[in-house]
């Protein structure tokens, strides 16, 4: 006489598995996430070249290709001309180029004189002195500031950008990665919003995989209205856009 099949029902699996199987796929979502990185970063390095500049060192703490091809593609293709950067670097030489071909012009603000300098350097190498200025500004307190932060001086600032209606921010400085430094950047939008231009404008903030700029996104978010797109495999950039835009594939 044949048995009746009886069923079994699944195993359950135990706390430990089940906290094993996150870790197994968050590490797994974290390599891919890399690997998608890289490639896009890959894809933008050999498009950089295009551009013709001498050789550029890239220091550790620069901006990712691909978030500095995802800004000249902003720059290019919505006609974006008047510029201001927080925080010099290969960025500024790069935007620099672009807005050279449109008519354009970047100020950068930096706070460490020795670093402006050789920034300057590279711009005059790059025969970019028409189209860029780096405006030293050192760290000092600010009233907009959080957590007791130093910010750029803001008399300086005030008047690099006085007579400027700014149609796009890059916010790459000051300096974010110290303890208690998380919030550093954060004065930016407020030093800026009365300069931008009312009917269009972009506004970007670079290192977004940390948590200091994900708090910086959301404040500046609810103060403007803006909303900003996290862009983590294009190099870890936040892009805010006001008015019409095109946006492109990298």
């Amino acid at each position: 006489m044949e048995r009746p099949l009886q069923s079994h029902p699944g195993r359950r699996r135990s706390p430990i598995q089940i906290v094993v199987v996150h870790l197994l796929f968050n590490r797994l979502k974290t390599k891919l996430s890399h690997i998608e990185q890289a490639i896009y970063d890959a894809r933008a390095s050999v498009e950089l070249t295009r551009l013709g500049l001498p050789y550029l060192p890239w220091p550790a703490s620069a901006i990712a290709p691909s978030a500095l091809m995802s800004i000249l593609n902003e720059l290019q293709i919505n006609h974006r001309n008047t510029v201001v950067e927080f925080g010099s670097g290969l960025s500024t030489i790069y935007m620099a180029k672009v807005l050279k071909q449109r008519g354009g012009y970047v100020t950068s603000i930096e706070h460490d004189s020795g670093w402006a300098a050789l920034v300057q350097e590279w711009i005059n190498r790059s025969g970019l002195e028409q189209v860029a200025r780096i405006v030293v500004a050192p760290l000092a307190s600010c009233p907009s500031a959080l957590e007791g932060n130093q910010w750029y001086d803001q008399n300086i600032v005030a008047k690099a950008i006085a007579s400027l209606e700014i149609d796009c921010v890059l916010v790459d400085g000051p300096p974010a990665y110290a303890p208690g430094a998380q919030l550093a950047r954060y004065p930016a939008f407020e030093a800026v919003k009365s300069h931008l231009g009312t009917e269009r404008h972009v506004i970007f903030l670079d290192d977004i995989g940390r948590p200091g700029e994900q708090a910086i996104v959301k404040r500046w978010s609810a103060q403007s209205g803006l909303t900003f797109e996290m862009m983590p495999a294009r190099g870890g950039i936040a892009r805010a856009v006001k008015g019409p835009a095109y946006h492109s594939a990298i």
